[in-house]
């Protein structure tokens, strides 16, 4: 008796119809947004939890050149100053080179010179100087600071440390579950409409869905 009554209800109102195309646009964006956030921020994220949190002790830094920032999108030619930036590790008694976040260190790090710590590519190059010589002059200042450090590191060079991380666990804990709620709810809902309606609902005007 309910089955009927329901099955009425979607051929009559037409409920049965929105209800598949809204499931079938809710799994797809659920996908959609996942596939663009495991290499947005997932991805970049498990690469960060490898660093182990601690604290760091500024020491020294060294100029090593003035590089070009490399843009093709840009017009204008703009350029940076290279500092290696040396710190103590307080857990491991061992010196890093401290890099401001995963991005510049998965961008300089394998550079076999220009290991830079920060590298700010603004369009005029003094902006660029100006953000570099603050970053270093708050470091100097605050001299011990918390960082975070990648305990298998290569051997016989110095040790990769973060100063900051740009993911969280809590943004990649949202990132993997709401676009999995997302599929999971529309993929319940449109296998209960179709135990409910079945494929009749679209015989009545032969719609097809392209």
């Amino acid at each position: 008796m309910a089955l009927k009554r329901c099955d009425r209800l979607c051929n009559v109102h037409g409920l049965a119809k929105l209800i598949f195309l809204a499931c079938i646009t809710l799994i797809t964006c659920g996908v959609i947004v996942g596939t663009i956030l495991v290499p947005l921020i997932i991805l970049p994220y498990s690469r960060e939890s490898r660093f182990a949190d601690a604290n760091c002790t500024y020491l020294t830094e060294h100029l090593i050149a003035k590089l070009p920032c490399e843009s093709k999108c840009s017009k204008d030619k703009s350029s940076f100053p290279c500092y290696s930036i040396r710190v103590s590790i307080s857990q491991t008694n061992q010196t890093g080179m401290l890099y401001e976040n995963f991005i510049t260190f998965s961008e300089r790090h394998d550079e076999p010179i220009n290991q830079c710590g920060t590298a700010p590519c603004l369009s005029q190059a003094a902006e660029n100087v100006a953000m570099t010589t603050r970053f270093i002059r708050t470091l100097r200042k605050s001299r011990s600071f918390p960082c975070h450090y990648q305990p298998a590191s290569k051997p016989g060079g110095p040790t990769p440390v973060l100063l900051h991380r740009i993911f969280s666990r809590r943004q990649a804990t949202h990132c993997i579950i709401w676009p999995a709620v997302a599929v999971a709810a529309g993929l319940a809902l449109l296998v209960s409409t179709y135990y409910c309606a079945g494929c009749t609902v679209w015989t009545q005007d032969k719609t097809v869905i392209a």
